[in-house]
């Protein structure tokens, strides 16, 4: 059912153009300044502020909670895959902080005690566990919140003949993308096994809706249909403060340096 509501959303934006495809529902100013954000399945969405606050909002743009950390250095993703169990991560300190639904601290890992001491990405694992990639060690592992290794790839510097500095890890439908900003996106099976790469660049967020791609490069917003090769691409705001979109449950979200837009896909 999602992946056909998404179908029904994008192609509509597509065909119609993306100012009469949807409706403006809200638009929710920002006190601070955003810099990314993210959504999960049931439409919420979490936007991380430049001073690594962590804000929920509710697919209407209620707040709903907030999370800050001051000892872990810059939040640099979360991963809201699973709703009830938020992964933040925080590079520069190597440390992983789980926070429940209502955004309160639940444990934290320190990856440096896996002798992890260049991770550049990590997310969610559909089985509850963690992808971790390092770039020192130049493997994507699947870690557990024991720091117990379950999966790991091999030396990836000898399979792809280069260093990979993947800065998103998303577990969908039994394949792992990572996503290297410069070098493209790389897909792993559940073994940790290289299956191939995509010379899809300067991705700034990953989505995955079975075999449709969707992220955004600079003002471009883009669709990749994995099964015939091939994008389509829509406009985003010319707007020096727009940062990203993603669609969720039937919403688009704009995010800007000091503002949210969240829109209603029309069905005509």
């Amino acid at each position: 059912m999602r992946m056909y509501l998404f179908c029904i959303c994008f192609l509509l934006l597509f065909v119609s153009g993306i100012s009469s495809a949807q409706e403006l529902l809200y638009q929710k100013p920002l006190n601070s300044a955003a810099k990314s954000m993210t959504t999960d399945e049931l439409g919420n969405v979490y936007i991380i502020f430049k001073d690594n606050s962590l804000v929920k909002y509710s697919l209407n743009g209620d707040s709903l909670g907030n999370y800050r950390s001051i000892q872990n250095g810059d939040l640099a993703t979360v991963d809201a895959s699973n709703p009830l169990k938020l992964l933040l991560f925080y590079p520069e300190y190597g440390k992983i902080t789980f926070l429940d639904r209502m955004l309160s601290p639940k444990n934290e890992m320190d990856l440096k005690k896996l002798n992890l001491f260049q991770p550049t990405a990590a997310g969610m694992a559909r089985d509850g566990n963690i992808w971790v990639y390092d770039v020192q060690l130049a493997k994507l592992q699947k870690i557990d919140e024991q720091l117990n290794v379950m999966q790991q790839s091999d030396d990836l510097r000898s399979a792809t003949g280069d260093v990979l500095f993947p800065v998103q890890i998303l577990d969908r439908d039994r394949k792992i993308y990572t996503v290297d900003t410069a070098k493209g996106i790389f897909v792993f099976d559940q073994y940790a096994t290289i299956l191939t790469n995509m010379d899809l660049f300067h991705v700034k967020q990953l989505q995955v809706f079975d075999h449709t791609l969707v992220y955004s490069t600079q003002q471009k917003w883009i669709s990749y249909d994995l099964n015939i090769m091939k994008e389509q691409t829509l406009p985003l705001p010319d707007d020096p403060e727009f940062i990203m979109a993603r669609i969720e449950k039937e919403r688009i979200y704009y995010l800007f340096t000091h503002k949210l837009q969240i829109f209603r896909t029309i069905h005509n």
